[in-house]
This record gives structure tokens, sequence and C-alpha cells, in this order.
């Protein structure tokens, strides 16, 4: 098959050339001017319509999200505890729980959290399960308490994470690894149905532009870290999309490299591993190197969720093995400290030729330590949705001069790192690739709001945009065959139906998806 168009993304320039694209056999065979169409072949003519690299969203949260797409657990909105309280009602009953998402303790006030008390109010009858909407943190019902049989004797040991205590009792708000420790227990039930969600949600994500994600790991301390292979495998023949996924990275190392052996195909393959630094900036779990402007107590910078000296040598042991390792890094002592470790890893033991060590969000970033993101083996993974993720509480959570510094895309640009964009789903839901360039472009809401962008300075080009979304994305999966037009390269393209390099912001927003290709086939044509 040939396609020809008029505006052919080239991610080296970030310019468009009329040309043509030839696959076979599943990849890019050639590429050249409109001028040189081989003949004697199909040829699809795309006209004005613009021919990209596919979609990666490079860090995502597979198995959640999926559920939320099959409509088996529900987003929620509101902006305190009564507002989702309330809602708890109408929830649908799934496997015997009530299940939501999407609260987060910082709209309710500083260091004030959820208890079981307004949610039993409204049901007392059956377990309930709010997620957050950044997933580090779950509030349950006293039903879901006795139903898990959550004692103070049988809380786990060894991770990090609280179980929120008051007079005497849990309150029913569960912070960090311990509460994905229970949250992964709790939807164990959905694992027998998953292969059927799995598709449908390909499918779904298709019809955005993407072939290929990065699955990571949702607790690095867990026991069961939401990252499950063995789906993904299961329906491999039937899968639209690509899954490059990160278990977390423990000390004992055997069942990695169990993964590492079996799952290496082109569509699932294990990429690397994860790890969590620190938490997030609304529960003071991100780890900060100057006390945050309302503490929780004298001295509140947060800290790491596993010691310091733990996460270096996790670090030096994946990269040993010729892993790459994904940190999540939120505040800025978090940071400084992951680019430290990597500067060390890369003189001890460089990965192989192509393959990338990556930060991920980098959302309280110092000044100060922006000459340390140039590192040749290193992805600097960000998620431009999250610009608008509460950013009316920033200030109040981190404070102002902090605020102003955060997100800083161009500057990281302007160091030489390379971006890679993904959405972190469900920390937001829903959110498309068109959706997070026009988000790093525009700095603001899909309305235009707030009039003075968040952090203006900080605004990227929308070729620079497209490279994370593209390459960018590909490479923080360590993969040279993806996100780029090129000979040798899978035939993962997508067509869209205007060039997006030359309208305005708002224009990027009314950009269709025409087509989606996955390794020479038409896995979406609208």
């Amino acid at each position: 098959m040939i396609l020809t168009s008029n505006y052919i993304f080239d991610t080296k320039t970030q310019t468009t050339f009329a040309g043509y694209v030839e696959i076979c056999d599943e990849k890019i065979v050639a590429v050249g001017p409109l001028t040189q169409v081989p003949t004697g072949q199909e040829v699809r003519e795309l006209g004005d319509q613009m021919l990209i690299p596919s979609f990666i969203d490079c860090h995502v949260h597979f198995f959640l999200s999926a559920l939320i797409d099959a409509g088996k657990l529900k987003p929620l909105t509101g902006m305190s505890e009564t507002d989702f309280a309330v809602q708890v009602p109408a929830l649908p009953i799934v496997h015997g729980w009530k299940i939501g998402i999407g609260w987060f303790s910082s709209d309710f006030g500083q260091n004030v959290y959820p208890t079981k008390a307004s949610l039993d109010a409204v049901c007392s009858d059956w377990p309930v399960l709010l997620i957050s909407g950044d997933a580090h943190s779950i509030w349950l019902n006293s039903k879901a308490l006795e139903v898990l049989q959550i004692t103070k004797e049988t809380l786990p040991k060894g991770m990090s994470g609280e179980a929120l205590i008051a007079n005497g009792e849990f309150t029913g708000c569960f912070l960090e690894a311990v509460a994905i420790h229970y949250l992964a227990q709790i939807l164990t039930v959905f694992q027998a149905e998953m292969p059927a969600v799995y598709l449908d949600y390909m499918r779904n994500l298709n019809q955005m532009g993407i072939t290929t994600i990065g699955d990571v790991a949702l607790t690095g301390e867990s026991y069961d870290d939401l990252v499950y292979p063995a789906i993904f495998a299961q329906i491999e023949d039937q899968a639209s999309v690509r899954a490059v996924f990160y278990p977390a990275m423990r000390e004992e190392i055997t069942h990695l490299q169990q993964f590492a052996q079996t799952y290496q195909s082109k569509k699932v393959q294990m990429g690397g591993v994860k790890q969590f630094f620190d938490g997030v900036t609304s529960t003071h779990t991100a780890y900060l190197k100057e006390t945050y402007p309302v503490p929780y107590y004298v001295g509140d910078v947060g800290g790491p969720l596993i010691p310091t000296e733990k996460m270096r040598q996790l670090i030096l042991m994946a990269n040993k093995q010729g892993w790459p390792i994904r940190i999540h890094t939120i505040g800025d002592q978090a940071i400084h400290q992951a680019l430290t470790y990597y500067q060390e890893s890369a003189q001890k033991y460089p990965l192989p030729i192509g393959k990338y060590n990556t930060l991920e969000h980098l959302e309280v970033m110092d000044p100060t330590d922006l000459p340390l993101v140039s590192q040749a083996q290193l992805i600097l993974s960000v998620q431009p949705s999250h610009l608008l993720v509460g950013y009316e509480t920033l200030a109040e959570e981190v404070g102002e001069k902090r605020a102003q510094a955060m997100f800083p895309f161009q500057s990281f640009l302007n160091k030489g790192a390379t971006l890679a964009f993904g959405t972190d789903t469900p920390v937001v839901v829903g959110v498309t690739p068109l959706e997070s360039i026009y988000y790093a472009v525009a700095r603001r809401e899909k309305n235009g709001q707030p009039q003075e962008r968040l952090m203006a300075n900080e605004v990227i080009g929308i070729g620079d945009a497209l490279v994370a979304q593209t390459k960018g994305a590909a490479k923080a999966l360590s993969r040279s065959d993806l996100g780029e037009i090129k000979v040798g390269a899978q035939a993962d393209l997508v067509v869209l139906s205007q060039n997006i390099l030359t309208v305005s912001e708002a224009e990027i927003l009314k950009t269709e998806v025409r087509a989606t290709i996955l390794a020479g086939e038409i896995v979406y044509q609208k």
C-alpha cells in the first residue's frame, strides 16, 4: 500500500513535505517526494490531510482506565466531601461494590481528608470504594472496611503510606502504597472479564490516533502493582494497540527477569521497570526541598516514599540488568536526587544503545536543577493535561514561587532534554493526544481559561509538542521502531484532517483523526 499526502510530518525537521509512504509487511519500506511515487501498486491519496506517526501515550495505568472506559468504575466530580458522598447512591453495584474515582483532598482544604462517616450516611449496606483523582489514595465506608477485614493487626507491613486513624479507629482514608494494596484486592474480581474490556478500550484509543501505550505500575511497593502483562498476551493477536509495560522494581528481581524473557514481542513487551520516589503535593507526600506553605507538622517537606539510598540502589540494580527505570518524581527534592542518581548510574551501568531511563511528571521543578536534565540516556515524561488539574490551588499547595516554576516544558527543551507526552490516565480521563498538544501549546483550558496562560513563558511550539507525542514518547518506551515516518519503522500512522503545524490553538481542538493504521492495517477509519 502507498499513501500520498501534501503534508507528511518529518519529526527531525518538524516540517511537512509533499510525498508518499510505501508500506509492506507491516513496515515502512520507502518514503519519498510526490514526483517519485512508485507505480503498479494501490495508492491512497490523502490530499491536504496530514500524515503523521501514530500517537503514543507513554504513561498510562491501563487496567484502571479500561475499567472506567467500560463504565465499571465511575468518574465523579465535586469540590467537597459532601459533593462526592451524595453521588454514591447513584453508583451502580458492580461485583458487589460501588466504585467511583475523582476526589482530591486538597480541594477539601489543607490537611483535610474525607471519612467513612459521610459515606455511611448515604450507603451502609454496600461496600463503597472512592479512588482519589491522582490514584494515590482511597476512601472507604464502614461496610468496605468490614468486607476487607481491615484491622490494625492486618495492615500490610513494610510499605509506605498510611491508614488514617482518629479517636482510635480507621477514618476510612488510606494513602499511597497501603491504599493501592487494598485497591488491588478490591479490583481482583474484574480479572476474568478484562480481556474483552481491554480490546474495547484499545478500539476507543484507536479513535484518538493511539496505537501504543506505556502501562506503568501504580505502586512501587504493594505486592500487586496493577500491571498485568498476561492479559495483553492473551489478546495479542486481536490487539489494536501495542503495550509496553513497566512493573514495579523490587530488590528481588527473579519474576522481573522472567517477565523480561517472556514478553518481547512487537505488541507486548516489558520495556523496563518503575518506582516511586515520592507522592503528590495534594497530600504532602511529594518530597520538597523547603517546607510546604501550610505545613502539617514542623519542618514538613513531605518525604521519600522509600529511603533515598534504597532508591539509588534500585536504579543501579535496574540499569545493571539493562532495564530502563522510570521514576515518579513530583517534588523538587525527589527530582534533584533522582537526576543525580541517574548521572551516577550512567557512569557505572550505561544502558544499551536505544534504551532510556525516564523521570515521570517533574512538576515542582527547582530552576537551579535544569542543567541536570540534559543527560544522554534520559527522557522527561510529562503530562500536559496535568497543568489544568487543580491549577487554582497550586500556589496554596506549594507556594506562589514554586507554583510559578512548575511544568517548565520550554525550559526543558532549552536545556536539550527530550520530552515525551502521556496522560497518566485515569488521573485525567479521556484526554486525547490532540488535546495534550493543545494544553502544551496553549497552557490553558479548552474554554480559553485562564486568560493569562499558566506559566506563560513555558509555552512550546506545535512541532515540539507533536514530536513529544510521537518520537519522544517512543523514546520513553525505548522503541526505536516507532514514532517516526522512516524506512524500517513499523507502519503505525495516523491521518489528520488538517496540517496542525499551521493552525491556531483553537483549531488544534477541531482537528479530526480520519484514520489510524497499526502495522500497515487500518484499525480505525472515520
